[in-house]
């Protein structure tokens, strides 16, 4: 007996129904909703403003060296303070921790804002705001992960929520460049900074609008009646170092350290020399440059989707391995192609295994860590994979300048396999859990 066509469309709607409710149920979180969406807009702002000023660098030297140097002055704070800030996001309240950071943010872009506008923008000048731009973010980036599993009623639903807010933050990715290349090719660099300048204000006013829980409310109270003042000190001290030391006696969490390294250091070489692609290999314009940054956001978006889908974290290593794989293929692809619809493809498969890896690490390091040092164990994380990117732009930076960017890509792509071959070899026998045995 032959199914009734309006039947079998009932079942499909509901389980399109079903399959979406479970890949956004934590948006029905307005706690959640509401600082997602105030940082989607702030996300598109510093989207626009990173296209912009990679392309403001390469028009000013025309040199990939001093892309790399730019990068290398922004990235190196991260290597430095990233664990401190994870240190930071314990101790303080993480609102105000990233009220401070974007504040300081949106004045670094209001003075680039004003140096662009009267014309005295300098190479010099660019890399010091990158360093002040790298200190905040290496206390932003941990506080930010710590803070999104607190805005959720369910711990249960932490996996999604961490897949969702990668999610948001890669959607903006994609919208932000596009509008960046467009920006740029009609009004020059100016409008991107002067965008997001004024974008910070969504990010501040949702940051402060938000009441996190915090489970770890009584374990406080019984640390403070226990403890002098002296001994406290000394013991979160004791702890800070605890923390950060316990990721090398996890093999669970070891695996996703070494992967991380890969990652950081050859497969995000693509993304450091993207105005150089588009000049030396595609012969393209700063429209299509934003288009290509916006192709890698799109990527990026269904790679964060795709891991928010997962019902469970089963599997998710051996995906994460595999994406790493197919990342170095897509590195490769990259190098070769002078067709920029199939370096669009190549960007976009790029994007969607950086985000995998990012949004499938994080939900694997978050769900290892304790409620109360959740910040401590990203930051150590963080260190190990923003850590790398200064020495990541100098590598990519120098190998452009003397070999050509093609080469650059290639050896990315050749480093980026052997990363994958050495994790899948070590995490073969491991599981999802955070002990990995």
């Amino acid at each position: 007996m032959s199914s009734n066509p309006l039947s079998v469309l009932k079942r499909l709607r509901d389980k399109v129904a079903k399959n979406l409710s479970q890949t956004f149920k934590s948006m029905a979180d307005p706690n959640f909703r509401n600082y997602s969406l105030g940082m989607f807009v702030s996300s598109c702002g510093t989207w626009m403003q990173s296209v912009a000023l990679s392309w403001l660098v390469y028009r000013l030297t025309g040199s990939a060296a001093a892309l790399g140097l730019v990068t290398f002055a922004n990235s190196l704070p991260l290597l430095l303070l990233t664990f401190v800030g994870g240190m930071a996001a314990d101790k303080f309240d993480k609102r105000k921790i990233l009220f401070t950071t974007n504040s300081i943010a949106m004045v670094q872009a209001l003075i680039l804002t004003v140096m662009v506008a009267t014309g005295t923008a300098t190479i010099g000048w660019v890399i010091a705001l990158s360093v002040v731009l790298g200190i905040v973010t290496a206390f932003e980036v941990p506080t930010r992960q710590s803070l999104v599993p607190l805005l959720i009623q369910d711990e249960k639903d932490t996996h999604n929520a961490i897949g969702l807010s990668s999610a948001t933050f890669h959607v903006s990715r994609m919208i932000g460049p596009a509008l960046a290349g467009l920006a740029i090719a009609r009004f020059g660099e100016l409008v991107c900074f002067a965008l997001n300048t004024v974008s910070f204000l969504a990010a501040l006013f949702a940051i402060w609008s938000v009441k996190p829980r915090d489970p770890m409310a009584k374990a406080k109270e019984g640390e403070s009646g226990s403890a002098s003042p002296a001994g406290g000190a000394n013991k979160d001290k004791q702890g800070s170092a605890a923390g950060f030391w316990a990721v090398f006696r996890s093999p669970g969490v070891m695996t996703l350290i070494i992967l991380a390294a890969f990652f950081s250091t050859f497969g995000m070489q693509y993304s450091v020399l993207m105005p150089v692609i588009v000049d030396k290999i595609l012969h393209g314009s700063s429209e299509q440059f934003g288009f290509l940054s916006a192709a890698g956001g799109l990527g990026s978006l269904m790679g964060a989707l795709l891991i928010a889908s997962f019902g469970s974290r089963t599997g998710l290593r051996r995906r994460l391995g595999l994406a790493a794989v197919v990342l170095s293929a897509a590195v490769l692809l990259l190098a070769f192609s002078q067709v920029f619809a199939l370096s669009v493809v190549a960007i976009m498969i790029c994007g969607a295994c950086l985000s995998m890896h990012w949004s499938g690490g994080n939900s694997l390091i978050q769900q290892c860590a304790e409620p109360g040092k959740r910040g401590r164990l990203m930051g150590a994380y963080s260190t190990f994979t923003l850590g790398l990117a200064p020495f990541t732009a100098l590598i990519a930076g120098w190998t452009a300048e003397h070999f050509g960017v093609g080469s650059a890509l290639m050896f990315a792509s050749a480093g980026m396999f052997v990363g994958a071959c050495i994790y899948l070899f070590k995490s073969r026998k491991l599981d999802d859990t955070c002990e990995g045995d």
